[in-house]
């Protein structure tokens, strides 16, 4: 016997007649959970094509499209296209609002565009390698971007000091001509990795050091700091530290020969006294650590 979709019947067993018949409840709701299906469906297939660019993020990505010469790599941003599906740009997939933006190595020669604060949903910033002149905008940090996490500047021509705003848990600007000491606001902010190495830097590094810091990063090399290594106490994640081609003088600190190095360099400085010995501070070769002003041990000459 054949049974209707919609309906469920209830049989006697000792007559094998029918003794009632129950409208399926489920006849009435299912198209309105199938309407419900079409319209999740429907953003999702919104979002993955980008079509919930925010407006104010497009005005703002075309205005750093102008400010960087409307160069041809850029030609995919246009009034058109929605701007998330845009060369170099992502967004949230819940709110359309960009999140990321990418003009990565296309030799563009302009200022830091002033549009970039008006993308006020950005978590990362890569505009490294091309010909950036100028300073650092203080607005690129979590004071005008409060979500902003990874900042990435090498390869420019970015001048003057790095702000005090620049805070953001991953740090890049190597390779530019920075000067200045590091902003004293670094001493309280909550770094992941930082890499300011190739600049002309001064002064004290040592606000990157502590040991309750979660740093795991620090590349500070061919800068000119200055500062007592061995009163700094060593971050209890670092596992990167390049400090060399600078004026760093004391001595290694002890703490150094228990940690899981991945790089390890403290060559062309002033330090002094005993290399500590350790499993991973043995994986370093001389050039690591000369020339100093005194080291002594392994693997350079035997302390006297």
């Amino acid at each position: 016997m054949w049974f209707s979709a919609s309906t469920l019947a209830v049989f006697s067993l000792t007559r094998n007649t029918t003794t009632m018949q129950l409208t399926n409840p489920c006849r009435r709701t299912m198209p309105f959970f199938v309407g419900v299906a079409v319209l999740v469906l429907a953003a999702a297939a919104a979002r993955a094509d980008g079509a919930l660019c925010d407006k104010s993020d497009k005005a703002a990505l075309l205005a750093i499209k102008s400010a960087l010469g409307n160069h041809p790599d850029l030609s995919g941003w246009n009034s058109t296209a929605p701007c998330c599906a845009w060369p170099g740009i992502s967004c949230s997939a819940t709110t359309g609002r960009v999140t990321e933006l990418t003009v990565f190595a296309l030799n563009i020669s302009a200022p830091v565009p002033a549009a970039i604060a008006n993308l006020t949903a950005l978590q990362s910033v890569n505009l490294a390698y091309n010909r950036l002149y100028g300073r650092i905008p203080e607005f690129l940090g979590p004071r005008a971007l409060p979500d902003i996490t990874f900042l990435r500047l090498d390869g420019n021509r970015l001048d003057g000091p790095i702000p005090p705003t620049a805070t953001v848990h991953d740090l890049s600007v190597v390779g530019n001509r920075l000067t200045g000491p590091l902003p004293a606001a670094f001493a309280g902010a909550e770094f992941g990795s930082v890499d300011v190495a190739d600049n002309q830097l001064t002064g004290d590094a040592s606000v990157l050091f502590g040991a309750r810091k979660r740093v795991n990063s620090l590349r500070l090399s061919r800068n000119r700091f200055a500062f007592d290594l061995g009163r700094v106490e060593l971050p209890g994640k670092l596992d990167i530290l390049a400090v060399d081609h600078n004026m760093i003088y004391g001595a290694i600190p002890a703490a150094a020969a228990t940690r899981k190095w991945l790089a390890f360099d403290v060559s062309y400085n002033n330090l002094c006294g005993p290399i500590p010995q350790g499993r991973y501070t043995h994986r370093f070769g001389p050039r690591h650590f000369a020339p100093n002003k005194c080291l002594c041990g392994r693997p350079l000459a035997p302390c006297s």
